[in-house]
């Protein structure tokens, strides 16, 4: 299975490799079925060359993750003690170990929740005052992506139409210039984009990952007479995790060198008790849509990725009492604003968040308390 890496292979004299097995080799290797159980193995190998003994935390990897013990017990056997033992035995011998000595290499299985597509493996290592943290993109052996995919997606954008920007102020004014929403395919408008992403792609998918987002195929709208570049939603195998689906374009706009996204995030309409339509086709969203972008938000000030954020101008203010209908027959309403959200690969810790000072939500709060009040 080929590797599939958009960072260096080796930083700090530190080496990370990782793939899926086919469900063949998995059921050869572990004996059992472990797709039964939505139970999907990513071999890891970390060889490390430094003086220094580091520790990998697979929770970075899979906020969901299992332990060996937990992926045999789900198989275990009544009244077989000793065929239940010894595929204890051989599902801890093939678990990775998180521990690696200075120059040595570790490699084993990590227990992780299984996904359809592709796997964005988020390798996060600390030592003594010393962290890295490594991104691969793993397809899975069934996956619908072709080889090239992501290498396509990193050179959509042709060199000629770049518009590289260094000063804040320019920044927004670009962002302010996007387009407004999306559109179905014929170029009607839909649904506000109301994020915007800034930073390369193995900074910003570990920020989702620890938050349990995941590549999710959804309906197509498009920017830029295209499709989304990349969809997904939040995942949660024992408690339904709030529903928010992005989706997300690559710009021409380069900020300080990395990559801008524009995107649009919206919930199903009923959240997490949400209906799927008769039809297979995507639900109405809730009309609030600010309030997804505002979860997303949150959700990413807890990644210990973001490092600057801010809002600016997009849809316009469209007010509750005049909603905006889209092609689906859903309609929307927002306090017109985008959020802007910038990555670095370095942990970032809630008190090191820089804020843009250019629009702001608690201004736009007001106005509108200002005309709830007015009308009565």
């Amino acid at each position: 299975m080929r590797v599939y890496e958009i960072v260096p292979r080796d930083e700090d004299d530190i080496r990370v490799s990782a793939t899926l097995p086919s469900l063949e080799e998995i059921r050869t290797i572990f004996r059992i079925d472990l797709e039964k159980k939505s139970i999907q193995p990513l071999w890891l190998e970390i060889e490390n060359n430094t003086d220094r003994q580091i520790y990998f935390l697979p929770t970075g990897l899979d906020p969901e993750y299992f332990s060996p013990r937990e992926v045999s017990s789900r198989f275990h056997r009544w009244f077989s003690k000793s065929a239940n033992k010894q595929m204890d035995e051989h599902i801890e011998s093939l678990g990775f170990r998180n521990l690696i000595n200075p120059h040595s290499t570790s490699s084993g299985f990590v227990f992780t929740n299984s996904d359809e597509n592709n796997k964005f493996v988020t390798v996060d290592l600390i030592g003594r005052e010393w962290t890295r943290s490594f991104t691969l993109v793993v397809h899975t052996p069934n996956s619908k992506f072709t080889d090239d995919h992501y290498e396509r997606l990193l050179r959509i954008i042709v060199s000629s139409e770049l518009v590289d920007v260094e000063d804040e102020s320019r920044l927004r004014e670009l962002l302010e210039q996007l387009p407004c929403c999306t559109s179905s395919k014929d170029g009607v408008p839909s649904e506000p984009l109301n994020i915007v992403l800034i930073g390369k792609i193995q900074d910003i998918s570990p920020a989702f990952v620890r938050r349990n987002y995941r590549y999710m195929p959804v309906a197509p709208q498009y920017v830029f007479q295209r499709p989304q570049d990349v969809s997904v939603s939040k995942r949660d195998r024992w408690v339904a995790a709030q529903p928010h689906v992005l989706r997300a374009w690559q710009t021409t706009i380069r900020f300080q060198n990395k990559p801008v996204w524009i995107g649009q995030v919206s919930t199903p309409l009923g959240g997490r008790f949400a209906h799927a339509t008769a039809d297979g086709k995507d639900s109405y969203v809730e009309p609030f849509v600010d309030e997804a972008r505002n979860d997303l938000v949150q959700d990413i000030i807890y990644s210990q990725s973001l490092v600057k954020m801010g809002f600016v101008k997009g849809v316009g203010r469209v007010m509750a009492s005049t909603p905006r209908k889209i092609p689906s027959g859903a309609t929307y309403h927002t306090d017109g604003l985008r959020a802007v959200l910038m990555f670095e690969r370095r942990p970032v810790s809630l008190s090191e968040i820089e804020f843009l000072g250019w629009e702001r939500l608690v201004d736009h709060y007001r106005q509108q308390l200002d005309i709830v009040k007015s009308k009565k």
